[in-house]
């Protein structure tokens, strides 16, 4: 990204991809849904680039704090991904997913990172599909794939061993979009720390990110891991 548009960036709410990307969902939202939709994009006050904008937040701030309580919910009060949008930049194909939690638009995940093509103009139309039904009455929910080795893992280590860190299963591990590809958080603990499988390259190690700007780097063995970060 030049350093103009990072400057204009100060004067714009969404950048020229975030516009396309909700425009996007917009298209494929049921047409009873898309009155929520509107008023919740245009609360939004605050976006969140994460580092190479794998990860875009979304947030309705009120007194220096996210506050969506004025602000229209989905019926679908549950956490998962809303829809997917699939486009192509100078040839190079993209995947962004929007996620909605507790009734509202939350975050698009991106691969690969798009920061370089974020003022640049699409190939073509994108290819949109709605992935959950944002008015059912019933609250989705999305279940990762957590790898056997950390399920395995989980229900038989020294409770002691990982002490210090927040572990999660599948009902409760989430996504993150990092620029070597699509982790699900395995583990996390202050720092922060995290403890990552990847489902997008698909790997068979597990990985380690010491901090949100670092680079994920593969564990061989979860038993030594624990042992070697105790603090």
């Amino acid at each position: 990204m030049t350093i103009g548009n990072r400057i204009k960036l100060f004067w714009r709410r969404f950048s020229p991809l975030e516009e396309k990307l909700l425009a996007a969902v917009r298209k494929a939202l049921p047409p009873a849904a898309l009155p929520t939709f509107d008023a919740q994009v245009a609360a939004i006050n605050r976006v969140q680039r994460l580092p190479h904008w794998t990860e875009i937040d979304f947030y309705h701030l009120k007194g220096g704090k996210s506050d969506w309580a004025s602000v229209p919910p989905f019926p679908n009060a549950g956490e998962f991904p809303l829809a997917e949008i699939r486009f192509a930049v100078g040839g190079r194909r993209f995947k962004a997913i929007l996620s909605s939690i507790t009734g509202h638009i939350f975050d698009f995940r991106i691969q690969p990172s798009p920061s370089s093509i974020a003022f640049l103009d699409w190939d073509d139309e994108p290819v949109v599909r709605l992935l959950n039904d944002p008015l059912s009455a019933v609250a989705s929910k999305q279940i990762a794939p957590v790898p056997k080795v950390w399920l395995d893992f989980i229900t038989s280590h020294d409770p002691a061993m990982t002490s210090d860190w927040t572990v999660f299963d599948a009902n409760t591990a989430r996504f993150v979009s990092l620029e070597s590809g699509e982790f699900v958080v395995l583990a996390e603990r202050e720092g922060p720390e995290f403890l990552l499988h990847r489902v997008e390259p698909t790997a068979s190690s597990l990985f380690y990110l010491e901090a949100h700007d670092a680079t994920p780097e593969p564990i061989k063995d979860i038993l030594h891991f624990f042992q070697s970060v105790r603090h």
